[in-house]
């Protein structure tokens, strides 16, 4: 308090002096490196306004060769303050779906920051039998809704557990008559409030191609990936897309039938150099069930992209991925280190769409081969 009342009582006092005084500070290069070095007060007031108004811990920053920036999300909904501001989404369920192991606390937090963020909007945890416990369920159970799903015990392919829980949780937006499904994952969190307005509004702007009017509308992911080089590499970490067309993409058909529906070979299988699986899956036999050719290449990858796809970049919604390198959140996004950014980012995608002629480097194609019956990149 009182250094805030000395710096107001010298501007009052010797103004000049005092702008002479702020043109050092902000042309000296010591000054700057000394200001943003070594120790990081992360309650600082920025222009008047903190970024996090709770942090106990510190950090210290030692980097000589890099500028380091930091993006500070708290953990806790008790933490996060929001302007007034409600956005009519009663049409939209808002799906998470997945295991609860090891990330039980981190779902209970998304919860109670959905119910503040997406007010109107439907809430869907999807989850497995051996996760749920009665503590959670009953804390949760009128606040949103909670499917609990039978765990399969001798599944297959992982791809099973994924289309299980998403399309239980897809069936039930349809039997609500929602008209929209934003799928995430439990270990993933979304911070704005305005997401699910704006990706209706990314849908307004950039209406599917015609030769696809069944489909109604795009499918919109995020870059955090989705892959240039991997054909239909499509991230399914995030997907917003009509409620008819999420169900189509999760259809609950088992791995082992759809692969063989589609020809697609047996398990492991790969088609061009492209492992059919995972993503690349849901992808492909979206495709294939939406009675859409495709031919496994890299031009028929980003022509779809065109035509029916969309990819927004995470900091547009403030994606939050707590999985791996959390910490390294831009590690999809930029490397200066190489030629290769894997990524398709939203100005990729753009790029794609205005210039039907644009293609990146076909060279670079990811590719793929079965040794020992497992998949070698």
């Amino acid at each position: 308090m009182f250094y805030n009342y000395l710096k107001s009582l010298l501007k009052k006092q010797s103004p000049k002096f005092v702008k002479k005084l702020i043109i050092m500070r902000d042309s000296s290069n010591l000054m700057r490196y000394l200001k943003n070095f070594f120790f990081i007060n992360l309650k600082k007031n920025i222009h008047g306004k903190k970024i996090v108004s709770k942090e106990k811990g510190f950090l210290f920053d030692f980097t000589l060769d890099n500028f380091v920036s930091y993006n500070l999300r708290p953990k806790n909904s008790a933490n996060l303050v929001i302007e007034n501001e409600i956005y009519s989404n009663k049409d939209t369920a808002i799906i998470i779906q997945g295991n609860l192991d090891g990330l039980r606390s981190f779902v209970k937090e998304t919860v109670e920051i959905y119910l503040k963020l997406f007010q109107n909007s439907v809430i869907i945890l999807s989850t497995w039998d051996t996760d749920i416990d009665e503590n959670f369920f009953n804390t949760y159970k009128d606040k949103i809704k909670i499917i609990i799903n039978k765990k399969p015990k001798n599944i297959i392919h992982s791809t099973d557990l994924q289309t299980i829980s998403t399309y239980s949780a897809v069936k039930y937006a349809k039997d609500l008559n929602l008209k929209y499904c934003l799928k995430t994952r439990t270990d993933c969190r979304i911070y704005k409030k305005n997401t699910i307005t704006f990706l209706k509004n990314i849908q307004k702007l950039f209406p599917i191609n015609g030769d696809y009017k069944n489909l109604n509308s795009r499918i919109i992911s995020c870059s955090v990936d989705t892959r240039k080089y991997r054909i239909y590499g499509f991230s399914d970490i995030m997907l917003f897309g009509t409620t008819d067309n999420i169900a189509n993409y999760f259809s609950d058909e088992p791995f082992e039938i759809g692969i063989k529906k589609h020809k697609f070979g047996e398990y492991p299988s790969t088609i061009n150099d492209t492992a059919v699986v995972h993503e690349i899956f849901l992808c492909a036999r979206f495709l294939m069930n939406s009675n859409i050719k495709i031919d496994w290449t890299l031009q028929d990858w980003w022509n779809k992209c065109r035509h029916l796809f969309c990819v927004v970049d995470p900091s547009t919604i403030d994606l939050f991925w707590f999985k791996f390198h959390w910490k390294f959140e831009q590690r999809f996004l930029t490397n200066y280190t190489s030629d290769f950014t894997q990524s398709l980012q939203f100005s990729d995608w753009l790029n794609l769409y205005y210039d039907k002629d644009y293609k990146f480097d076909e060279t670079k194609k990811e590719k793929w081969k079965v040794e020992g019956g497992l998949f070698v990149q």
